[in-house]
Order: structure tokens, then sequence, then C-alpha cells
């Protein structure tokens, strides 16, 4: 019997193959697009879970108005040791260093790599091994100890104890090999450094990671709150006192405390799995559309199996057999594809993972719930045409039927997917293209160099391309930055707490080469203008002010208001700044270069052949333009999947359209013939198929449209600059698929009205 249904089901398939491998085809896409979206949440939310009792694990971390993110994730070195000895609800903590380093074998073969800087407490803490050597590192400058995985990739042996390292161009010795953790941690690493005595008893030095590791049975929400509120006493200090820290769980910190502009959205990658989704159901209501129509063209034949003594059991497994041997099929292609994509797939999402155990789970579920829904419309749906076979009603129609019901789910699917995208795009340019960041980014640069040279500056100096460079702070990409908190201003109301303003300290040179626009006021004239600023319209705001000039803030005395510029993420608010003369606590200046944009690859190619040739190690140039970009990473990677999956979304609907009209005209041959015969023309029947089809079109997209808006609206507020939603996207996308409807059915009921209407009726 089994192998009889396989029978029936592949004939069932292959007599109607062009349906069936559209649908075949987009349930593996779906199944690839959710299964590798699901697999990278699920690896994004499990960093650090296999630490010795992750879920007591936690991070240390303040708010801040400094930097993007309004989160200070460093502190100090000692933090670490005085929360252990003031809370007993604290069983281990380990303060440490991390980041990149430059490190090679030698001053000519350097690289950046991770590096981390620890001490005993970190080593117990998070059980790190010592697989080779000695413990020394941690008291002994110049020692470091390195990963197997390390020692394998840069020396191609694990045998490296007494080998020279460069580190920042400092040598030292390795003198242990210890265990790493792979990529799948915020804080990865392939060499370890002893914490510098320097710092361990020293308030005064600052970029420490602090986490704790809390005792079995403590709520940690009232630990929480104890530690922000009641702080601890800095030993020595004077009675001064640490609060107002937080504490974020280690294991959901990724996307939290360690969240940076330039990863990929988590919530761009779930939106994604339900785009997967989304093609999948557009997929199997395909399938079941089509699936329905051909029961119900064959109504006579299922009602004489019934009569003939077959079940609606034997009907429901011959056509669950056809759904299970087509969703298999899709199985197979989704996981070739898998393989297809995996180095691809691995490269985007930094991942370590062996994924197919999980894919086949993911596919597994898929099928279970696919066969369910599948049972439930067999058997309504053979009920149903038994009755009416009985009955002899089978001419009646039904302006709700599950097949045009289907159609109206694939476009509206299809026409929500393809205007959500369209909104996508129109922001994604509007965002690069539009001229309200307040500044010139075309043709800006800041130039890196470690150590400084200034050699390859006269170098630059001498293209013809470049225009300048100066020694100046660098606006975009920003390569650091000072902000300063302000107690004392005019206007101040009694309680109102301190703000903090973004300091540049710069003069009009500074304004003129990024083009930003004095709107009021004038510019600062000297070096002697010290107690002198500018702000710009966010701090304006900030501070309430109608009329900010000869105002003070704090020492200082407004001279002027600039234009906002949008050096920030795109999600972000223009932050207050304040321009200063005063260079006291200057952290230095970048090298800023303005040249023609167009000639950026000669900049690059000239500076390349510079390098190599002088031998320097770490030089480069980033442009206003690329660091801008970094922010809309997510954006970009979203639209380049969503442009896929949207194509996919509409071939499917429209030969769902297409399947169903040609089965209709198969039903429907016989209607056709009379109609001519009563005199009725190849172009009537097809605008009254065309009609029909262009209402269920109308209803899908009013429905598309009204959710769409809804959602990419909510969508947009997360942006400061907004694109609009225009009528044009709305008109465009209903005779965008007029058309391709049009198309879609012009041919079948073209064929089918001029068909001689005798041999029809004969054949009838």
């Amino acid at each position: 019997m089994v192998f009889h249904y396989l029978k029936v089901a592949i004939r069932s398939l292959l007599k109607y193959r062009t349906q069936n491998i559209i649908s075949i085809l987009g349930i593996a896409v779906g199944f690839v697009c959710f299964a590798f979206s699901m697999i990278w949440i699920r690896y994004e939310l499990s960093y650090d879970t296999f630490h010795r009792d992750s879920d007591r694990m936690y991070v240390v971390y303040k708010k801040s108005d400094h930097g993007f993110t309004n989160i200070s994730d460093v502190t100090h070195y000692p933090v670490a040791r005085d929360i252990k000895n003031n809370f007993p609800e604290v069983e281990d903590a380990a303060a440490f260093m991390n980041g990149p380093a430059v490190v090679g074998r030698s001053l000519q073969n350097e690289d950046f790599s991770m590096r981390i800087t620890v001490d005993s407490a970190f080593i117990n803490m998070f059980d790190i091994k010592l697989l080779s050597g000695s413990w020394s590192f941690l008291n002994n400058q110049e020692e470091v100890a390195v990963t197997e995985e390390f020692a394998e990739r840069l020396y191609g042996t694990k045998n490296v104890l007494g080998k020279d390292l460069f580190f920042w161009k400092s040598p030292k010795k390795i003198s242990a090999v210890v265990s790493g953790w792979g990529k799948h941690s915020n804080f990865r690493y392939d060499i370890m450094l002893g914490v510098d005595e320097k710092f361990r008893d020293d308030y005064r030095y600052s970029g420490f990671y602090v986490c704790l590791r809390l005792k079995d049975g403590v709520n940690a929400s009232v630990f929480a709150q104890k530690l922000k509120n009641k702080g601890f006493e800095v030993p020595g200090g004077g009675g001064y006192t640490i609060r107002n820290f937080l504490l974020e769980k280690l294991s959901s910190s990724r996307y939290t405390v360690f969240y940076k502009y330039d990863d990929i959205s988590l919530s761009y990658i779930k939106m994604f799995s339900v785009v997967g989704i989304t093609v999948i159901l557009v997929s199997l209501v395909n399938f079941f559309s089509i699936l329905i129509t051909r029961m119900n063209i064959r109504r006579r034949e299922i009602a004489l199996r019934i009569s003939c003594g077959s079940g609606t059991k034997e009907l429901i497994l011959m056509f669950v057999t056809e759904l299970v041997v087509m969703m298999l099929f899709s199985g197979l292609i989704g996981m070739s594809l898998m393989e297809l994509l995996k180095s691809e797939f691995v490269r985007l999402a930094d991942i370590e993972d062996n994924f197919y155990l999980s894919s086949l789970w993911y596919f597994f579920v898929i099928l279970i719930m696919s066969v369910v829904v599948a049972v439930f419309l067999i058997r309504y749906s053979s009920r149903k045409t038994v009755s009416e076979e009985i009955i002899g009603n089978i001419t009646k129609k039904s302006r709700l039927s599950f097949q045009n019901g289907s159609i109206v789910i694939q476009f509206m699917i299809s026409v929500t997917v393809l205007f959500c995208l369209t909104v996508l795009f129109k922001q994604l340019y509007y965002l690069k293209s539009t001229d309200e960041v307040g500044f010139e980014r075309d043709g800006k640069a800041c130039l890196y160099c470690q150590p400084k040279d200034i050699q390859i500056i006269h170098f630059l100096r001498k293209l013809p391309y470049v225009h300048e460079i100066k020694e100046m702070y660098s606006l975009l990409p920003q390569i650091a930055s000072t902000s300063s908190t302000i107690g004392e201003w005019d206007g101040k109301s009694e309680g109102q707490k301190p703000v903090t303003l973004q300091v540049i300290r710069e003069g009009r040179d500074f304004l003129d080469f990024y083009g930003i626009k004095l709107l009021r006021g004038t510019y600062l004239t000297g070096k002697e203008d010290i107690k002198s600023v500018l702000i710009n319209e966010a701090a304006v705001r900030m501070f309430g002010w109608s009329e900010p000039i000869g105002k003070k803030i704090y020492k200082y005395t407004v001279v002027g208001v600039i234009k906002d510029f949008h050096i920030s993420p795109p999600t972000q608010p223009v932050k207050p700044y304040m321009i200063t003369l005063d260079r006291r606590n200057d952290h230095g200046s970048d090298y800023v270069i303005s040249f023609d944009e167009e000639h950026l690859s000669d900049l690059r190619n000239s500076m390349k052949d510079y390098i190599e040739k002088n031998g320097i190690n770490f030089c480069y140039i980033k442009t206003a333009n690329e660091a801008y970009e970094e922010y809309l990473v997510s954006e970009k990677m979203l639209m380049k999947l969503l442009s896929f999956v949207s194509m996919i979304c509409v071939v499917i609907s429209l030969f769902g359209v297409y399947s169903h009209v040609s089965l209709s005209c198969e039903r429907r041959r016989k209607e056709i013939a009379i109609r001519k015969i009563n005199g009725a023309t190849a172009g009537n029947i097809m605008k009254m198929f065309f009609k029909d089809y262009l209402l269920m079109l109308a209803v899908s997209c009013i429905i598309a449209f009204l959710a769409g808006t809804v959602v990419m609206k909510k969508w947009l507020e997360q942006y400061v600059e907004q694109t609009s939603m225009d009528a044009w996207i709305y008109f465009g996308l209903f005779i965008l698929m007029a058309a391709f409807i049009l198309l879609c059915v012009a041919r079948s009921i073209w064929k089918a009205a001029n068909e001689n209407p005798a041999e029809v009726i004969k054949s009838e």
C-alpha cells in the first residue's frame, strides 16, 4: 500500500511538475533562510554560556553620556577586588583588559590579534588551564602566554615556549601555552598577559572590564539594587564612595553592554527568520491551494473511491504522501543549498558551529506542522467534495473559496514584502545621500599611523588630488572623543541634574575644513579666546535657551551657535557639542585629509606603494563615507537578503496564479465553450478572468499596505532622519503586480478561449 501511495504521489508531482517545482524550490529557499537565521540567533544568544555556572556570572557597567551607546563598560582594576571584599553575595570577581593588539613573530611580520590582560583571580574564575610552561607571565611584564590555536597559526607548532613574540613592537618571551575559548565569547583572546603592578591599587587608571559570579541562591535583582545604591567606599579614598554600578548577565550582554554599531542587528536577524517562514508559508499555501483545486477537479473519482470502500483515512494517506514526498525533495535541496552557502554564512555570521543536526530538527518541525495542516484541509475538502457530488451541487460557486483565499494570501504576503523592501531601499538611499548631516562627508578622511610618521604626510601633500592635510580632531571617523560634565549654566533650575557636553578643542579651521555652518554669533577669534565657546543646536535645545548668545556655561561664554552635525549612527540623536580653544585635558589630534573622492583608489594605491617601499607597518586611511557606511551594515545586509527573498515570494505567487488559471481553465472548459457559442469573444473571456484576479489583488493590497505602513512606520521611528512613504510606492506596486498578473493569465486564458467549442463539449 505504501508503494502504491508513493507511486501515485510521484505521478501527481510529475503531472503538475511546473507548479510543484516552484513550491519545492520555495520551501527549500525558505527553509535555508529560516534555518540559517535560527542557528545564527541561537549562536548570538549563547555567547559565554560555556563558562562554569554562567547563569550566575554578571558584567559590571555604568550608564554614561559619553559615546554612542550611553554605556561605560570599563572601570578601574581595584573595583573587582573591592566589590568582592564589601559584598558577601559575591563568590568570585575578576578585572581584566581585552582588545586588539599588534603582534608578530618579528617587526616585519606583525598583524592584529586579540589580547587579554589578567590576574590569578581571572584564571580561577574562568578555569583557564595551563597546557605547558608556567604562570610566571602573570607577574612578569616581559613574558606572555599564547593559546594553542594562535601558536599553530603563527608558528606552525604548539611547541613555542621560549620563542620571541613582538607585542606592540616590544619583544617578549612566550612562557606558557594556555587554553583558549575560541570566538564564541565577548572576550576572545589569542595571547594573555599579566596585569601591570601599577594598576593594582590605583583608581586613576581605567580600561578594565569587571565580571562577577554570585553565590548560589543569591537574588541577582536585590544584589544589583544594593550595588547600585549602597556602593562601596574606596580604600584610602578619604571616605569617597563609588555607586551607580549596574549588572548585566554575561550570557545576555552581547547586545547590551558590548553591542557595536558595526555588528549586524539581532532584530534584523530575527526579521529574516520571519521572512524565511513567510516564504515557506507562501509555498505551502500555493501547494495546498493547487492540491484542493485538483481534488475539486477529481471530485467524481474521489466520490467513486469512497463509494467503493475507500475511507477518509486512505484518502488522507494518499494526499499526505504527496506532501511528504514534496517536502523531502525540498529538504534535500535545502540541505544541499546550506552546504553550498555554508562558507559564506560562516564568514558573515562569524560562527563556530556544526549546524546540520539543528537544521534537520527545524525541518522535522516544519514537516510535522505541514502534515497536520494538510490532514485538516484534506479531510474537510474530501467530505465537502463527496457531499456536493452526491447532492449534485457541483456548479455552486463560493466567492470565499479556499482557492481564492489562498491567492489573496499569496498576493498579500508578496505585496507586504515588496512594500517593506521598497521603504527599506528608500530609507537606506536617503541616509547615504542626504545633505542633512550638517557637514561635508565627501573627500574627507582620517590618516592613522602607528607610530606617527611625518614623512608620509610630506609624501601625501605632493599628490595632485590631495588638497590639504591638517593635524586636528577627526569628526568622522571618530578616533577619540572628549566630554565634560557641566553642573552650572545660566537658567539652571533648582534640582536640575548636571549635563554632559561632547567637547571639540578646535577653532575656525576645523569648522571650515568640515563645512560646518555658523548659524548665529561669531567664530572663536584666537588662542587667547579660551573662555568663549560655540555650541550646536542640540546643546541649545538641551539648555532650553531661546537666545543662547552671551549665556554662561560654567566659566565659558557662548559666542556662537553652529548647525547640528550627524556623526553618530542614524538611530542615535545628535549629541550636544561644545567647541572651545581651551586645550587643557586635550587628548591629542589626528591627521585629517581633504581630497577628491573620485581619486580614493589612486590615493590608496599611492599609499600602498609608499608603505611597501619604506617598510611602514600600520598606516591606513578611512574616509568619512566609509565610517558612516559602517553604521548601515545591518540595513545593507537586510536589504540584500530581502531582495532575494522578495523575488522568491513574487515568483511563487505569480506561478500560483498561473497554476490556478490553468486549472481553472481546465475545470471551466465547458463554461468557456458555452460562452463562446453564445457570442462571447476571447477578449470578453480574458476580461472576465482578469477582473476576478484584479479584485483579489485589490483586496490583498489594501490589507498589505495597511500592515506594511504600520510596520515600516514603527521601523522608521528608530532613525533620526527618516524618509517618507510617498503615494507613488502604493500605486507603483499595485500597477506592477497587476501587470505581472496580466502576463500570467493571458497565455492560459487566450489558449482556452480560442479552443473549438464543439470539440470541447464533445470531449466533456
